[in-house]
C-alpha cells in the first residue's frame, strides 16, 4: 500500500477510481455511471456549525424518523474531487470519524482547497 506524508502531491488513482470507459481498470463504478464519467470520486467531511444550524432550521429536520425518534444532524458532507486535479496531502494516515459507529482507519485527511480538508480511502489515491 502506498504511504503518504504531508504536504506531498496526490492525486486520484485513474486505474482504481474508475472504469475502462473513464480510463481506468473497474468493472462498476465506484458510487454511480454519472460520476465515473465525469471523473469524480466523492471523499467526506464533518459538517461546519453553519450548515448544522441550516439543517436544523431546514423541513428535514423536523418531525419524527421512521421509528418514531427525532431526526439527527448528518455527521458527513460529501465533497467532489476530480481526477484532473491535483492535491495536498494534510495527514498522510488518518481515521474518518464522521459517523455515528467506530473511526475506520485506512483514509488519507486531503486538502481540497485552501484551508479545506476531507477523507478520502488512500488505496484511491496516487503521488502525482
Amino acid at each position: 500500500m502506498t504511504s503518504f506524508s504531508k504536504g506531498d502531491p496526490i492525486k486520484l488513482n485513474t486505474i482504481v477510481c474508475f472504469t475502462w470507459e473513464g480510463g481506468g481498470e473497474r468493472k462498476s463504478p465506484l458510487s454511480n455511471w454519472h460520476n465515473d464519467n465525469a471523473g469524480i470520486v466523492f471523499g467526506h467531511r464533518a459538517p461546519t456549525a453553519e450548515e448544522r444550524e441550516a439543517w436544523y432550521a431546514s423541513d428535514a429536520a423536523k418531525g419524527l424518523d421512521s421509528a418514531g425518534e427525532t431526526k439527527l444532524a448528518p455527521r458527513s458532507v460529501c465533497v467532489a474531487l476530480y481526477k484532473d486535479r491535483q492535491y495536498t496531502v494534510a495527514r498522510g494516515r488518518a481515521r474518518l470519524t464522521c459517523t455515528w459507529g467506530n473511526p475506520r482507519p485506512g483514509y488519507v485527511l486531503v486538502e481540497y482547497e485552501a484551508g479545506k480538508t476531507c477523507f478520502v480511502k488512500r488505496e484511491l489515491l496516487t503521488h502525482a
